[in-house]
């Protein structure tokens, strides 16, 4: 079994998406439920109030200063691109923005911010999405390594409770959640 350190659920379904398409068909836009997958996952993360309200509009066609787009790729805010490592599995999350840069926009002239209204890229890490989901993580449930969770993890009637949930192979607080309530047959692992 593979060891999913720390990674939730819906992060896990996020992973699958980005991986899923060949190298070859790079890059790949996302659209209708996964677009609002991963536009949910932003707002469950630490760039819900830097990135996320400059992200592009797709539902009018316009930037939110209401400019027009120019082209499709404009249309879909969010794409996965071929990393910059070898591997064929090596991949990045970009996503289309306005500017300035919301980060970069007081560091200083050595860091150019863009300008406003500027259409602009930022490659988000696919760690950063549903970083603060309140859900079960990988190791937390039986097979969830083998078992692919999308699209059933992004239904808004998904449910943790029908799931067999065991012990990780590294420590996690029991910090209230209900899933990590200890019982009597908690499996211990040894570590090498």
């Amino acid at each position: 079994m593979p060891v999913w350190q720390n990674v939730n659920l819906k992060q896990k379904a996020i992973f699958e998406i980005i991986q899923r398409e060949d190298a070859r068909n790079l890059p790949y836009y996302l659209k209708d439920e996964e677009l609002d997958f991963f536009i949910i996952g932003l707002a469950c993360g630490p760039h819900a109030k830097t990135y996320l309200p400059q992200l592009v509009e797709r539902e009018r066609g316009t930037l939110l200063s209401h400019l027009t787009f120019r082209t499709e790729k404009d249309k879909n805010p969010i794409y996965i691109a071929r990393g910059y490592a070898p591997p064929t599995y090596s991949r990045v999350l970009s996503q289309l923005l306005q500017g300035p840069d919301p980060l970069m926009k007081d560091a200083g002239p050595n860091w150019p911010s863009g300008s406003s209204g500027e259409l602009m890229e930022y490659i988000v890490g696919w760690r950063w999405l549903y970083a603060y989901w309140d859900g079960p993580l990988v190791d937390e449930v039986e097979n969830a390594w083998k078992t692919p969770q999308w699209p059933d993890i992004a239904r808004r009637d998904w449910t943790w409770e029908g799931l067999r949930m065991v012990s990780p192979p590294y420590w996690v607080p029991e910090d209230g959640r209900p899933w990590r309530a200890r019982t009597e047959d908690v499996t211990t692992h040894r570590m090498l």
